[in-house]
């Protein structure tokens, strides 16, 4: 099984690179994700983060033994993965993985409103940054507080504290997987995502050397999206109930009939209290940009 954390971390990281018209990225430096040890040299770019995380998310997984033979005149699977690697870490290399990671954000967050995740917020990684805006709507909900005027007074985004319920240090592999089920399944709940635009762009992160099975699970996802009811069945606690809601808005901004109508029943399949709902909302809106 691929490691869904880094799958989450990765789709934040792609929900923060800046995207021009149509959804392709710019150049620029990528946030350091969350397990992902990003330098600060030229592996600190978007290639970097997608270099880096094939040996972390699953090139080790895929790879073959040492001197394991592959079909005659075939490379074996290792030494795919190894060339695309080494691939990456060229300016050439990542050209392409920006692009790459900048298509996924375009399936990710659309290009009705062009905003993405700042780059400040992304850096905490996905669950980190999940969590936290999780934990402090959650508790200035409880403390009967109303959410502030302005998104912005929320800033700087945080990870939630060590040994709280909310502590993305002890979340499960299964926390991480169903927080990118609700990112994937808010992002296609008006239709904006085309077929053929994500079969290219999830193709595109294979020939990269990304984890075959991430990269396969991410397909499925995107062609059949989980249901509200089967995203709220996965609620077992009402901090992770609060957790999923976060992760769907974050992917998506409610400008349409659809995307609100997805958050009104997802809030309520959930059974939050629409003051939390109205907290966890203002928390999404200040990670955007």
């Amino acid at each position: 099984m691929f490691d869904a954390k880094k799958l989450l971390d990765v789709l934040v990281a792609s929900a923060s690179a800046p995207r021009q018209q149509g959804g392709s990225a710019q150049p620029g430096s990528a946030p350091s994700a969350s397990g992902v040890d990003i330098g600060p040299d030229a592996n600190a770019g978007l290639g970097g983060l997608l270099g880096t995380v094939l040996s972390q998310l699953g090139g080790k997984g895929q790879a073959s033994q040492p001197g394991a033979p592959g079909r005659a005149g075939t490379p074996n699977v290792g030494d795919l993965v190894t060339r695309a690697r080494d691939f990456l870490q060229t300016p050439a290399g990542q050209q392409t993985a920006t692009a790459v990671m900048g298509g996924l954000a375009g399936l990710l967050l659309g290009s009705k409103s062009g905003r993405s995740i700042t780059t400040s917020a992304a850096k905490i990684g996905g669950l980190g940054l999940i969590a936290g805006l999780a934990y402090k709507a959650y508790q200035a909900w409880q403390s009967g507080d109303a959410p502030p005027a302005s998104a912005q007074a929320l800033l700087p985004a945080q990870p939630a504290p060590t040994g709280s319920a909310f502590d993305a240090g002890a979340a499960s592999q299964d926390t991480a997987l169903v927080l990118v089920r609700a990112m994937i399944a808010a992002a296609n709940c008006d239709g904006h995502i085309d077929p053929a635009e994500r079969g290219r762009i999830v193709g595109s992160l294979q020939q990269t050397g990304f984890d075959l099975e991430a990269t396969r699970f991410l397909d499925s996802e995107f062609a059949n999206p989980a249901s509200v009811n089967r995203l709220a069945a996965a609620a077992t606690t009402p901090e992770l109930a609060a957790q999923i809601y976060t992760a769907a808005r974050l992917a998506i901004e409610p400008d349409t009939p659809e995307e609100t109508a997805f958050l009104k029943d997802l809030s309520e399949a959930l059974g939050l209290d629409p003051a939390l709902v109205a907290h966890l909302d203002t928390a999404a809106a200040s990670t955007k940009v």
